[in-house]
């Protein structure tokens, strides 16, 4: 069983609560989905009632294979005894409004900047995700997830781990893996999922990233820009995750940056990847967050503002080794 009074109080709460909401950060990713699947499976396995609770008008990524979408509704926690918060690092990320809301917070995070906000927190830096962290918690539970729960954890641990390439995969992020498989999570089922799941105008979308990169210091940075225009070329399509993974492996490149547009919300989103250099403190710079060598914001100026303020900072950053 997993040390840690953290965990153990989790793992009571889980058991105990007989009607809970589950909240993740704006625009989440498939860490969040996935620790939220993982968690509402072990909420229905106590015998307990759980729905993920999301801003009005989020646009979940595409995530029906391992979340039930029948439990995700909008809007506050309402009659949730308990909201168990997960992969965000403050209550405000999650864009829910609490006010009259009197319950119970639990939060569940591997964000080092994380506020360690709720009545009780979970938070572990060294963890790979958040999902790694809900497995600890069924782990303390002695409760083996569904294979749909297990599929939701191991998606969550693949994500972060960036399909368990990076730093992040420790030891414990792949037992926790191995735990979901033989849970019955099937890693080719997800793989295919997560990661060959594109269409014809998300490659399109892929290679005008790739063909607006812009090297800086040297080649030791390079920012994309895919403007309103370069999304509506590419057939309206606006997937481009993994796309600023794709511009950090080129040679010699130590920081990369996608900044894109976001027609349908009027705001640009900026992907942040490095290897040594601390991109989190840029991003919190920014209002957003993450961590040292992965993080993003999202503002609300446009691409090729927030592209200029980039390089200048970044040319700075790797001047000065001060990133």
């Amino acid at each position: 069983m997993p040390d840690g009074a953290d965990i153990q109080a989790v793992a009571t709460l889980v058991r105990t609560t007989a009607r809970a909401a589950v909240a993740v950060h704006e625009d989440p990713d498939l860490d969040a989905l996935g620790a939220a699947g993982g968690l509402i499976d072990l909420l229905q396995l106590c015998g307990g009632h759980g729905v993920l609770r999301v801003r009005p008008g989020t646009e979940l990524p595409r995530c029906d294979w391992f979340l039930d979408l029948s439990t995700v509704q909008h809007g506050p926690p309402a009659a949730a005894e308990t909201l168990f918060v997960v992969d965000s690092g403050s209550l405000e990320r999650t864009a829910l409004d609490l006010e009259g809301w009197a319950g119970t917070v639990v939060n569940i995070d591997h964000h080092p900047d994380n506020e360690r906000f709720g009545d009780v927190a979970l938070v572990r830096p060294a963890a790979s995700s958040a999902s790694e962290l809900v497995c600890l918690v069924a782990e303390a539970l002695g409760i083996v997830p569904t294979p749909r729960g297990a599929a939701a954890l191991y998606t969550g641990i693949l994500f972060d781990t960036g399909h368990f390439r990076h730093a992040s995969t420790g030891a414990a992020a792949l037992r926790a893996a191995a735990a979901m498989v033989e849970a019955g999570a099937r890693p080719d089922v997800v793989y295919r999922e997560v990661y060959e799941d594109r269409t014809l105008a998300d490659l399109h979308l892929w290679a005008r990233a790739v063909a607006n990169a812009v090297p800086l210091a040297g080649g030791r940075a390079l920012v994309s820009v895919l403007n309103e225009q370069d999304i509506a070329a590419c057939g309206g399509s606006d997937r481009a995750g993994g796309v600023v993974e794709t511009l950090r492996s080129a040679r010699g490149v130590e920081v990369a940056a996608l900044v894109r547009a976001e027609p349908r919300r009027s705001v640009t989103k900026v992907s942040l990847r490095s290897v040594g250099f601390d991109v989190g403190a840029l991003a919190r710079s920014r209002g957003g967050g993450g961590h040292r060598m992965a993080a993003g914001f999202t503002t609300d100026e446009s691409p090729e503002e927030v592209a200029a303020w980039l390089s200048t900072e970044l040319d700075a950053c790797l001047s000065t080794a001060s990133c």
